[in-house]
């Protein structure tokens, strides 16, 4: 599958939620990047990764969605320019149940969305990430298998 279909959808739909807190997305996704897998399954793994940057952003700011070749894997990058992860949370992030604040509302998530992001990158046999980003915030990567095209 495409894999910048699958993002353009996925900023399609978070859009109104962005455009609520004044943010915008900088897209750099190459069109012929193709990952193998199930479509809806990665769009909403993807939809996770984007909401939660959204959430934990500031007022005004970007979402960076960007995603390259790496050897045999993509990777497929989402950056917010938040307040990043607290050191007690950094190696609990994919833990089902596990949440932190979000900055604007102080309201916590389920804790279910990206223990959900972990477990659809591994049926792709792929993995995901989250950390700091040496310039602030914080980023997610997913790494997938590429496809190749048939």
């Amino acid at each position: 599958m495409s894999l910048a279909q699958v993002v353009r959808l996925v900023v399609a739909e978070a859009t109104p939620i962005a455009e609520r807190k004044h943010m915008r997305f900088e897209v750099d996704v190459p069109e012929p990047l193709l990952a193998g897998g199930d479509a809806f399954l990665l769009a909403r793994a993807i939809s996770n990764l984007v909401r939660n940057a959204i959430d934990f952003a500031p007022l005004h700011s970007t979402v960076e969605i960007a995603a390259r070749e790496s050897g045999r894997q993509v990777a497929l990058t989402v950056r917010d320019h938040g307040p990043g992860l607290p050191p007690f949370a950094q190696r609990r992030v994919f833990e089902k149940f596990f949440s932190t604040a979000r900055p604007d509302s102080g309201k916590k998530g389920t804790g279910l969305g990206l223990a959900f992001v972990k477990e659809v990158a591994a049926l792709h046999g792929g993995t995901a990430r989250l950390a700091n980003h040496p310039d602030g915030g914080a980023v997610a990567t997913l790494l997938l298998p590429r496809a190749t095209a048939a």
